[in-house]
């Protein structure tokens, strides 16, 4: 291979949420930039910068000031918070910019629901009809006590307090309603009244506030179904891709504590009446609400103090659950409703882990299983010998295309699946939406290096067989395999890559025929995997297998004697197990002891919403899991080192 080298440094530009980066010979037009990526974005005054359509957020701190027609557009608040045009803005040096959901066009992959298990509906929250007795001068009861009353006479149900700004709208309510009410109770307490009867609708959210993605579910707390869902991203990226870059800003002062929680609050509530609309009711008649997340995510939300979780030992500030007033975090639901917050568990180590648990059974398992909840960082529960042990890793970030060089989050164009064919070394891929292939996300990556393990083009170290003539070279002469190629015309029909290049049609997506560039120079644009990813893979896979191989350590058991593996969340519901094994991110094991359940977390998370006795369960479990700190495990080097390597040839599974 020879070695061409491109001395031109290319402006580099990262786009979130969707984890793509792009790569610009020289100065460009931003909405050019973003279109040509074959990201979709709104425009519809076709770049003259009068629809507004095209917001952006330029992430970096050295911002150019607003041109005469952004300024027209944007307002203050906007402007000061970095919000551009991209029409307008000419990408020149190296970027992070912010999409946001309203500019794009098309909505990512996000996994929301899971697979639900069977429990008794028993809601924290209960509707009461009542036709009280009108006041007169002979019956001078408050209006309150003529509820108390008329609830333990009736329903034998004590009240003994009522929500403050539910005792405001009141009077008014009883008494434009001919004393015909419904009244909510928790715990003790009247938490909202409404008019008439409407004991047969009982509404709740539950919220799964991951650190990449939220999941939102809308859940009938009288039928016990989840009517809807919405997945939408978590729009606190755009002052930080990772929970520590997000500690870090909210430790700046305490204006930016307010920005990345107010962010968060305001993008649920928005994502809540969407669904209501859609739904035909109002937010105003959700009367409870669950929300479960990692540990950082929690304290955010809250507006707690952080200091403490990003300096070591890293240790939240509480282990209890929370119940609060969502009207006192600026969450807009009915008039006295509540959030439970599970307790976390630990610093790396959520209360969405706590859900992940509760919502696949495996707490209460015989036998010996490992449930892992793969994510922006990766936490696995051991239960062994009727103890609960957990673990996190950090392996999200690789398998969510961070640090892949063209590797991006689950959104349309992103290849997810590969297949590379024995004979001919080229690469079948299927992309999401069957869009054009524009970069790779998470499970295509996965794939991609186990099918370069299996067809030999890489060996267990995850070195590239140098002497095979179907691997390429880059600009910077970086050895690669092309999975997709660019338009590029002078790239398409050069050496013999020519036959291969035939077999595609650019102009589609989905199933695409590429790979084969045979020692020849490869574009930028082109969709490739080179050392440098795979070494990525590697440790993101070896973070996950040292987390598992120590928990059996630390148990006392082997692989062997694992009964299950229970895979949750949004990356772990798309890659192929086999794949899993092939790269040896799991011991060799019969696929039939794998299970993918989907946003267990989310179905945690609904579980409290709809049952008192599972929120108890979940306080228990949150008591009982005993938090392991792999790096000061004794043997953490050893088995991280090991855990890089690939399986052996004859430990590949074929089917």
């Amino acid at each position: 291979m020879k070695n061409q080298k491109n001395t031109q440094k290319k402006i580099k530009i990262s786009i979130e949420p969707i984890g793509r980066r792009i790569l610009l010979e020289g100065p460009t037009n931003g909405l050019d930039a973003i279109l040509d990526a074959g990201i979709g974005i709104k425009s519809v005054c076709a770049g003259k910068g009068t629809c507004g359509k095209c917001r952006i957020l330029i992430m970096d701190k050295d911002r150019k000031p607003p041109n005469s027609q952004e300024a027209k557009i944007l307002n203050k608040s906007e402007i000061d918070h970095g919000v551009r045009l991209a029409c307008q803005q000419i990408f020149d040096r190296d970027l992070k910019v912010y999409i946001p959901a309203s500019s794009l066009s098309e909505e990512q992959k996000l996994q929301v629901r899971g697979e639900e298990i069977e429990f008794d509906i028993d809601p924290p929250v209960n509707k009461f009809h009542l036709k009280l007795i009108r006041a007169s001068l002979d019956d001078l009861d408050s209006d309150f006590d003529r509820i108390r009353n008329t609830l333990k006479s009736e329903y034998d149900i004590s009240v003994d307090r009522i929500d403050i700004e539910t005792l405001k709208i009141m009077p008014g309510i009883i008494r434009n309603n001919s004393w015909d009410i419904t009244v909510s109770v928790k715990d003790r307490e009247v938490i909202s009244i409404e008019p008439g009867d409407k004991t047969a609708s009982s509404y709740g959210l539950a919220i799964d506030l991951g650190t990449t993605k939220i999941a939102i579910l809308l859940v009938d707390m009288v039928a016990g179904e989840t009517i809807d869902s919405k997945g939408i991203m978590n729009p606190q990226i755009s002052f930080g891709e990772d929970v520590m870059s997000r500690l870090n800003f909210s430790l700046q002062d305490q204006e930016n504590q307010k920005k990345i929680k107010n962010i968060v609050i305001e993008r649920i509530n928005e994502a809540t009446k969407e669904l209501c609309s859609k739904n035909n009711i109002s937010s105003s008649e959700i009367l409870e609400m669950t929300l479960v997340g990692n540990t950082a995510m929690h304290h955010l939300f809250l507006g707690l103090p952080v200091k403490q979780l990003a300096l070591a030992p890293f240790v939240p500030l509480t282990n209890s659950p929370i119940e609060i007033k969502a009207r006192d975090i600026g969450i807009e639901l009915a008039t006295g409703a509540y959030i439970y917050m599970p307790p976390p568990i630990a610093g790396f180590v959520g209360s969405d882990h706590l859900a992940m648990i509760l919502g696949t059974g495996i707490d209460s398992k015989k036998g010996n299983y490992l449930g892992i909840d793969i994510g922006t960082n990766t936490e696995i529960a051991l239960v062994s010998k009727g103890k609960i042990t957990s673990v996190s890793t950090a392996s999200g970030p690789a398998f969510e295309g961070a640090h892949i060089r063209h590797g991006m989050r689950a959104a349309p164009g992103a290849i997810e699946k590969v297949l590379i064919d024995q004979n001919t070394f080229t690469a079948e891929v299927q992309t999401i939406n069957d869009k054009k292939p524009i970069g790779i996300c998470g499970s295509g990556i996965l794939d991609a290096v186990a099918e370069l393990l299996r067809t030999g083009l890489i060996d267990r170290r995850g070195k590239f067989n140098k002497d095979n003539e179907y691997l390429c070279q880059d600009t910077k002469g970086q050895v690669q395999f092309v999975l997709a190629r660019s338009n590029n015309d002078n790239n398409k029909n050069s050496g013999k890559g020519g036959k291969a290049s035939e077999k595609e049609n650019p102009e589609t997506g989905g199933a695409s025929n590429a790979g084969a560039m045979m020692n020849m120079q490869c574009c930028d644009k082109d969709i490739s995997i080179n050392q440098k990813d795979i070494v990525e893979i590697q440790l993101a896979k070896g973070a996950m297998r040292t987390g598992i191989e120590i928990l059996l350590e630390n148990a006392g058991i082997s692989f062997n004697d694992i009964d299950g593996i229970i895979i949750a969340g949004a990356f772990g519901s798309y890659i192929d197990p086999k794949n899993v094994v092939n790269i040896g991110m799991f011991p060799k094991v019969s696929l039939e002891k794998i299970s993918q359940v989907g946003n267990a977390a989310g179905v945690g998370a609904r579980m409290m919403l709809l049952s008192k006795v599972e929120r108890k369960r979940s306080e228990k479990i949150a008591q009982d899991t005993n938090y392991l700190e792999l790096t000061v495990f004794p043997s953490f080097t050893d088995h991280f080192v090991a855990s890089m390597q690939c399986p052996e040839p004859e430990d590949i599974v074929l089917s």
